[in-house]
């Protein structure tokens, strides 16, 4: 399926830097010197938070029902509508993807996500999430992790967050199901 991620620039919102610090799991914050039978709540909560902890991005504006309005999308949009409704869901979430991710990054051209790559999906009610997702660009996979809010007939997308991470090695795309430039990527 063929999807034309045409952003126009009135839909642009002001991008921040491309990739964000790998996804890192959080430390406790325990002053020196002290065990963490020592720290007490108060401690804890007076700690700061690390400055370089990834955080969500949360676009106020979603983009993936504009995309497929596009006329060169007419056929996208009618193979989208033949498909299962998971995979329906699935696409118009990695299409809401690849859009937020263009739209947020000069340096991302993401033409390919596979939610899937690293992790499973999760449905519950409306909501989608791929927190092991990898994302193609410029013939290069990274990592990525969203969270996609549907409409409740599940055609549109009502909220979205994302957060990119770090370039998968190309030895690992093989393991991930990943082609490469030499492979499809249909």
């Amino acid at each position: 399926m063929e999807i034309v991620n045409l952003l126009p620039p009135s839909l642009e919102e002001k991008r921040e830097p491309a990739r964000q610090p790998p996804l890192a799991a959080q430390e406790d914050a325990i002053p020196a010197g002290k065990s963490k039978e020592q720290v007490t709540p108060t401690a804890r909560q007076e700690a700061k938070p690390r400055e370089d902890t990834p955080r969500m991005v949360k676009p106020s504006r979603m983009l993936s029902e504009r995309v497929l309005d596009d006329p060169r999308s007419k056929n996208a949009r009618k193979e989208l509508s033949a498909l299962a409704p998971a995979d329906q869901v699935e696409q118009l979430c990695n299409l809401e993807a690849m859009a937020q991710v263009g739209a947020w990054s000069k340096e991302l051209l993401p033409d390919r996500v596979v939610a899937y790559a690293m992790a499973d999906t999760k449905m519950v009610g409306n909501d989608f999430s791929a927190d092991g997702a990898a994302l193609h660009s410029q013939r290069v996979w990274y990592q990525l992790k969203f969270k996609c809010e549907l409409s409740p007939d599940h055609k549109k997308v009502a909220a979205f967050e994302f957060m990119v991470g770090e370039p998968i090695p190309k030895e690992d795309w093989g393991e991930h199901s990943l082609p490469d430039e030499n492979g499809s990527l249909d």
